[in-house]
């Protein structure tokens, strides 16, 4: 038996029930069939200015009214990612719709998605995301594209470039969701935000920014949250690299340049010229924006959280076994293990995770001592522990900020904890003794049917089901396991409070498992009060 046996993109002759009278214009759609069934796609809706000239760098516009009818179906160019490849271009602020509804009153729960790829890749792609799976469930999907790299998080740290129009982009297509996914058979009072990597760490952030209250009901995220480090300080010297950029191509800028001449200077540059000045000057993510109107990440995303101060929906989140997995595997394999071992053992503050400020007069090297402790003992070494230097490092990236918004959001919302652990062709990675062994991204593949998500066995079509449905209860009812008769689960999804951190683990059996990192979490508790700078940048 095999889940993915083809997908097949069918344009049919289209009548007027593919023809959807937006508020900007008309659309007609296409209907598309994945083994023996009919769904309509609406691919390639524009719900923004096209970003050019001196739009670059800057909010998204909503788009200019158009005559006739717009055909919508295929997807649109990518944005600019800073690794190539594909069709890119900076004219990519444009959506899709993929809808099971067969009439506009069905409406049906809405899953929104912003993809992942740390802020420089990714796309609304039927290849990197198809929606089947999904749609197969009776919710309406929307996969929306966003400015990437510099040309979404840009900042002068002031009011000439704010920053943080990526996540601008991501703002505008929720708004244009809610004003209109009824015209497409979904509900706009049951619309969930959902992403994965950077995707989850952009749904955190939405999380708590009050400017997006009422688009969404529910949230998911997928290794990422508020507090995952990339959300703060992937970027904390933003208007430094803004001029990095701009002297990379023209040496003779200088600080003397006020942020004015760069932003001019940047929106002058052809898009390749751009984007070798960000390859060589890699450093982008969500900032703080000066403060303005306009402006929209004013506040760090843990006092927000800690105070309420945020969007209280229920939420799922969670993340793989070991999430560093992959990126060791990707970057370097055992040779970088055994490098970031030998750099761990050698220099202690090295541990010590990059959104951790010291205290001042805090000894640096003695917090790095209790960091190790935790993982290898008061004598060990990584050097002798892989294991334990894959753990650490996982922790620190995406595990230990999860698991601190799952406690504190728990005593104001429904949190729903998960962690995937399955192993398949899909996700197969080098077994490091002492670590898990599912990695970052992971969950990913078997969430969306893709020509390159092949699930070749009983046990990996099983899993996907699961997720599947999972997801879509949650978006459905608020709850992944509202039937806990449903055969295909077999198992209630209990949520988390703040004294009972326990998880879903979504493997060949799915079960409800105590926190696993008890001891770890009690150690990061100590080390960010004890000795960190409040408020804290991340968790």
């Amino acid at each position: 038996m095999q889940r993915l046996i083809s997908v097949v993109f069918i344009s049919v002759a289209l009548g007027q029930d593919l023809i959807v009278d937006l508020p900007d214009g008309t659309i007609r759609g296409s209907e598309i069939s994945y083994q023996d069934k009919n769904y309509y796609a609406y691919r390639g809706i524009p719900f923004a200015t096209p970003p050019l000239g001196e739009l670059r760098f800057q909010a998204p516009v909503p788009p200019k009214p158009w005559d006739g009818i717009l055909d919508t179906n295929e997807t649109k160019s990518c944005c600019i990612s800073m690794i190539g490849g594909g069709q890119q271009s900076e004219d990519c602020l444009y959506l899709n719709v993929y809808t099971p509804a067969r009439k506009i009153t069905d409406k049906l729960p809405v899953m929104l998605w912003i993809y992942g790829g740390a802020f420089t890749m990714g796309c609304t792609s039927d290849v990197m995301a198809g929606p089947f799976y999904l749609l197969d469930e009776d919710v309406v999907i929307v996969y929306t594209n966003y400015r990437l790299g510099l040309y979404g998080f840009l900042s002068t740290e002031d009011d000439v470039v704010l920053g943080n129009a990526g996540l601008k982009d991501q703002l505008l297509a929720m708004k244009w969701t809610k004003n209109n996914i009824a015209l497409f058979g979904g509900d706009p009072e049951k619309i969930t935000i959902f992403g994965e990597s950077a995707g989850g760490i952009s749904v955190g952030a939405h999380l708590v920014n009050t400017k997006s209250a009422g688009l969404y009901r529910a949230a998911i995220c997928l290794s990422g949250c508020s507090l995952t480090y990339m959300n703060i300080t992937h970027q904390t010297e933003a208007r430094k690299a803004a001029y990095d950029y701009a002297k990379y191509v023209d040496p003779l800028i200088s600080e003397q340049n006020t942020t004015t001449e760069i932003r001019d200077f940047l929106q002058s540059l052809p898009a390749d010229v751009l984007t070798s000045a960000f390859a060589a000057n890699d450093r982008t993510g969500i900032s703080i924006e000066a403060e303005h109107e306009d402006a929209y990440v004013t506040n760090r995303s843990f006092p927000s959280l800690e105070s309420g101060n945020f969007n209280q929906v229920p939420l799922i989140l969670g993340t793989t076994s070991e999430e560093s997995l992959s990126f060791f595997s990707l970057l370097g394999g055992m040779t970088l293990i055994n490098t970031t071992a030998t750099n761990y053992d050698s220099d202690l503050t090295t541990v010590i995770p990059s959104d951790l400020i010291l205290l001042p007069g805090t000894n640096a090297t003695n917090v790095g001592s209790i960091i190790r402790e935790a993982y290898v003992g008061p004598n060990g070494s990584f050097s002798e522990n892989f294991g334990a230097v894959v753990e650490l490092t996982s922790d620190r990236m995406f595990v230990k900020s999860t698991l601190k918004q799952a406690e504190i959001q728990s005593s104001i919302t429904p949190v729903y904890l998960y962690q995937f652990s399955f192993i398949g062709w899909l996700n197969l990675l080098p077994v490091i003794e002492g670590a898990g062994r599912a990695g970052h991204g992971a969950e990913s593949p078997y969430l969306f049917s893709t020509p390159l998500s092949f699930l070749q066995s009983s046990d990996e079509i099983l899993i996907s089901r699961q997720i599947v449905r999972l997801l879509s209860n949650f978006a459905k009812t608020l709850n992944p396991t509202p039937d806990p008769t449903d055969p295909l689960l077999n198992v209630t999804w209990t949520q988390v409070s703040p004294s009972n951190i326990q998880y879903l683990d979504l493997d060949n059996e799915l079960a409800m498992k105590p926190n696993r990192k008890e001891k770890e979490m009690a150690m990061w508790n100590n080390v960010y009060y004890a000795y960190g700078q409040q408020p804290f940048m991340g968790f």
